[in-house]
């Protein structure tokens, strides 16, 4: 094993990959509950066993796990992968410290950073997925690539960013938030733990089970707003795209006006959110998106060092 300082970076890609793959699809199944809670925010049924039974009419129990699977697995496995990588070689840049010697101020202005390339990759496969599981009557067939047509068909290569300036919101929130607390977190989870049952393996699990899941979880309460914003200015923009004639082209290029207008989409359906079902409306979908992020980051937080010891990677 080479020590730490001689590990290139590139060294913790398939500890991170491993862990990344198996956490997407571990958690998948709250993904589709968060994305039809999150989209009924604008108006229509609103309950879970509603959803849940409109969702099984039209796709089975199977679809639970493999409605928008692929896109899902792509989408968040690369997503993890980008910012659990690119994560400490920001901070490196900036700080020119390890992430272990950062403070939480700069550890998620560093996540933050993570994001951009991280957004800039995986917003076509979200809106991929978005389709997929939105696709109450079976239209493309579970197929990312009829869903990836039929977008470049009627708004071009543009319309797959349809809703990115929320999506980029909700990542670089949660991302910092979760890279910001969760060594605190876990640290004071296994000191209080430690004090309460002695040292041991299974206190040391725990505590990075607990350290995980509390970062996630915070970083959703935050960035839920967000999530629910472009869900549903996803969703309103693909049902434009569906009535003929569909509309032409995006007005803009893709560059700063076309996010700047995306912003622009994204606080507007904001208000009507609010109007329709309060403020309480920002927040639907939040009990599954706790348990995909909070489930989500304590599995990362136990899987990534897990994965990095058996392939005896120490490079942080």
């Amino acid at each position: 094993m080479a020590p730490a300082s001689k590990q290139s970076a590139w060294a913790t890609l398939p500890p991170i990959g491993a862990a990344s793959a198996s956490v997407a699809l571990l958690m998948y199944p709250a993904d589709v509950m968060r994305a039809l809670k999150m989209a009924s925010a604008g108006g229509g049924e609103s309950s879970a066993v509603a959803l849940l039974t409109n969702f099984i009419k039209a796709h089975g129990v199977k679809g639970l796990a493999s409605q928008g699977i692929l896109p899902e697995l792509l989408q968040r496995t690369w997503s993890r992968i980008s910012k659990f990588f690119l994560f400490p070689v920001c901070h490196r840049a900036l700080y020119n410290l390890e992430p272990s010697q950062g403070t939480p101020l700069t550890k998620g202005s560093a996540a933050m950073l993570a994001t951009l390339p991280e957004m800039w990759t995986c917003t076509p496969f979200e809106t991929a997925k978005v389709a997929l599981q939105l696709d109450s009557t079976n239209r493309f067939k579970n197929s990312a690539t009829n869903v990836v047509k039929w977008i470049y068909e009627v708004q071009g290569w543009k319309g797959l960013y349809c809703g990115y300036a929320g999506l980029q919101y909700r990542q670089a929130i949660w991302t910092s938030i979760y890279f910001a607390t969760v060594d605190d977190i876990t640290a004071k989870s296994r000191k209080g733990m430690t004090s309460a049952f002695g040292e041991g393996s299974l206190v040391n699990t725990s505590a990075s089970v607990v350290g995980g899941f509390g970062a996630g979880m915070l970083g959703a309460l935050i960035n839920t707003p967000g999530d629910v914003v472009r869900t549903n200015v996803q969703k309103a923009e693909m049902a434009k795209w569906m009535k003929p004639p569909a509309t032409g082209i995006p007005q803009y290029t893709f560059g700063p006006a076309y996010v700047m207008s995306g912003i622009s989409v994204s606080v507007e359906m904001a208000k009507q959110i609010t109007v329709a079902s309060g403020v309480g409306g920002l927040w639907k979908g939040f009990g599954f998106k706790a348990v995909h992020l909070g489930g989500g980051g304590a599995l990362l937080n136990l899987l990534v060092p897990f994965f990095k010891n058996a392939m005896g990677v120490t490079k942080e």
